[in-house]
């Protein structure tokens, strides 16, 4: 099996965890050059204080959901990449195995069978 399906929804994790970090700051930068009146609905505070407080929030909106977004992806990538590496350790066990005839008197732990 490939999981072709599975690796795409990983690689789209990937993607879309860039992207919103990206947007997050894109907001921040907008936020810190445009700057929302905060002041309009709590006039003690100060703008300036206010407009980093902003800016600040978006950046790290952005990379507290976007991260997860990228690790989800990541490590989703990397149990297909051991299934792969798993499954040709099987097939290459599975055909030594098919080569070697087992003796009973060369195991290290005989089968009932053979001790008798």
């Amino acid at each position: 099996m490939t999981y072709r399906f599975t690796r795409f929804w990983a690689v789209v994790l990937v993607i879309a965890g860039f992207i919103v970090m990206g947007l997050g700051v894109i907001a921040a930068v907008a936020v810190a050059i445009v700057g929302p009146d905060v002041t309009r609905y709590a006039p003690t505070l100060d703008p300036a204080l206010a407009r980093v407080v902003a800016t600040m929030a978006c950046a790290m909106a952005g990379l507290l959901v976007g991260a997860p977004l990228i690790v989800t992806g990541q490590v989703l990538d990397a149990f297909l990449v051991q299934h792969d590496m798993l499954a040709r350790i099987h097939r290459r066990l599975r055909k030594k195995r098919a080569r070697v005839t087992v003796d009973d008197r060369t195991r290290l732990f005989p089968s009932r069978a053979a001790r008798r």
